[in-house]
């Protein structure tokens, strides 16, 4: 969040969410990039194995297998890649900055509620003094 521009922290979650799924798509585009460890594909292995139950079942796992090294692979390599590195940083920053901004409004309200209902003579913007 930067400092020229307050928003609320509805914005901010905003915020947060639009930088961490353009990370996202970073990772997606990584996978979509790297080819199948696999020789057949799902249909072909299935029509083969139709009646060799165990066979089909080791040929599904080994294909989850695939799929995760492909997802991993994918995520290291983003991971490793310099733009990608900053968005995620930019990310994790903008969450910090909603939480804190989250943290500040609901103290903020809480402060205005008790302080509505307390009947003191106190000015509203002044928060009271710690205990």
């Amino acid at each position: 969040m930067s400092e020229s521009s307050p928003k609320g922290s509805k914005d901010a979650w905003g915020d947060v969410s639009e930088r961490f799924a353009s990370w996202g798509r970073l990772v997606a585009e990584r996978y979509r990039e790297r080819p199948p460890s696999g020789t057949a594909d799902a249909s072909e292995t299935a029509s083969e194995t139709s009646d060799d139950r165990g066979r089909g079942l080791d040929d599904a796992a080994r294909d989850v297998g695939d799929q995760l090294n492909r997802a991993f692979t994918a995520l290291g390599d983003t991971l490793r890649d310099t733009e990608a590195k900053e968005r995620l940083k930019d990310a994790v920053k903008a969450l910090g900055d909603a939480v804190s901004m989250t943290v500040t409004e609901a103290t903020d309200e809480i402060r205005r509620r008790v302080g509505s209902q307390g009947g003191s003579s106190r000015d509203e913007g002044v928060p009271p003094p710690p205990a």
